[in-house]
C-alpha cells in the first residue's frame, strides 16, 4: 500500500469538517483494505444515490485495478477512485466519488492529481474516463477534454474525457 500525506482544503473552510487538517491518500493494487474503503464510499453514491444495480458498479475489474482513497485524519474514507492499464501506456479511471458531507472540498482533485502524480512515475502518457455529464466541467477544470458523443452507462449519461501527460 503507498500513502501519501496532503494538505486537506477544508482548512481554509468555516464548515464542521474543519476539524481536521489533513487528508491521506492510499493506493493499492486488486483486493485488500483500500478496495474495501473504496466500498464505504461507492455504495452510497453509487448505489444508493444514483440508484446504479449492483451488478453495474461490481464490474469485475477491481480485482485488476489500482485503487486510491482518500481518508480524514481519523482514516475515515471520503473519497476514492480505480485505475486500469488501457494499452501500453494508459490508464481508464473510473469509480471516482466523495461521499456527499464532502463534496466540493476539493478531495476528488486531489485524488485526481496524486493518480496523474503516480501515472507520470509509470510512464502513463494518457489518462481517459467516462465522466457523468454534470461532472464534465470538474474534469475540464482539471484539463481532461471532452470527445464523442453523450451515451448512457448504468442509466446515466456520460461522455468520454482524455487527458495527455
Amino acid at each position: 500500500m503507498t500513502i501519501n500525506r496532503i494538505n486537506d482544503p477544508a482548512d481554509q473552510s468555516s464548515t464542521a469538517t474543519t476539524s481536521y487538517k489533513k487528508i491521506i491518500i492510499a493506493s493499492q493494487f486488486g483486493d485488500g483494505k483500500v478496495l474495501d474503503d473504496t466500498m464505504t464510499i461507492r455504495r452510497p453514491v453509487f448505489i444508493i444515490e444514483e440508484k446504479v444495480s449492483e451488478k453495474d458498479e461490481i464490474d469485475g475489474r477491481d480485482s485488476q485495478s489500482l485503487h486510491y482513497v482518500a481518508y480524514k485524519h481519523n482514516w475515515q474514507p471520503v473519497s476514492c477512485a480505480r485505475v486500469y492499464l488501457v494499452g501500453k501506456d494508459g490508464w481508464h479511471i473510473g469509480r471516482v466519488a466523495t461521499l456527499a458531507a464532502f463534496r466540493g472540498l476539493g478531495l476528488a482533485s486531489q485524488v485526481l492529481q496524486t493518480i496523474e502524480n503516480n501515472a507520470r512515475s509509470h510512464n502513463i502518457k494518457k489518462l481517459e474516463l467516462e465522466a457523468q455529464v454534470h461532472a464534465i466541467s470538474f474534469y475540464e477544470n482539471l484539463g481532461y477534454t471532452a470527445f464523442g458523443d453523450i451515451f448512457l452507462d448504468a442509466g446515466i449519461k456520460h461522455r468520454k474525457m482524455t487527458k495527455n501527460i
